[in-house]
């Protein structure tokens, strides 16, 4: 929301000073911060880090679940031999296993969530750094992520010029 205002008002200001709009020249940017994270070499690792991560999560999820799924199989097989309490007793047991599941579910969303966060925002504030110094050096007036952007020319787009500075960089 800030950045579509942002957009939005520097769009009104071009249009609600014609004279000031002409009086400068604006040199406008775009960067891609998610491809510029995705690309730089610290970015990978990173990556490389959380998918490693996330495919042992998911794994022991998995047999969970598979493991879940063979309680209820044989508890829908043993209903007609079971007692009434029996019963009720299995599938009390059954759904605490289940809710006890989609906790861990949840809380390892929200781990490899923060991990990303905690992995990525040190990077993500150091291309901001270089892009930060990218535009003053070449004297852009704003540049804009290009999230915000509906469209723009190639020519805009300083991404490829962060992502080269960062690597050089690290």
């Amino acid at each position: 929301m800030r950045k579509s205002f942002l957009l939005m008002a520097l769009t009104l200001s071009l249009f609600a000073t014609p004279s000031m709009a002409s009086a400068q020249t604006l040199k406008l940017g775009i960067v891609d911060f998610q491809a510029a994270l995705n690309d730089v070499e610290e970015g990978k690792k990173a990556r490389k880090v959380l998918e490693t991560r996330f495919e042992e999560k998911r794994l022991g999820l998995e047999a969970r679940r598979t493991e879940l799924e063979s309680i209820r199989e044989s508890l829908e097989a043993q209903k007609a031999l079971l007692s009434e309490d029996a019963l009720r007793g299995k599938e009390a047991e059954f759904n605490t296993m289940a809710v006890e599941f989609q906790q861990d579910m949840m809380e390892a969303q929200q781990e490899m969530s923060q991990m990303e966060q905690e992995l990525t925002g040190g990077i993500l504030e150091k291309l901001l750094t270089v892009a930060q110094a990218i535009s003053k050096e070449q004297g852009f007036t704003l540049v804009i992520e290009a999230q915000a952007v509906v469209f723009a020319q190639d020519s805009l787009d300083i991404t490829s010029q962060v992502i080269a500075r960062f690597n050089a960089k690290q």
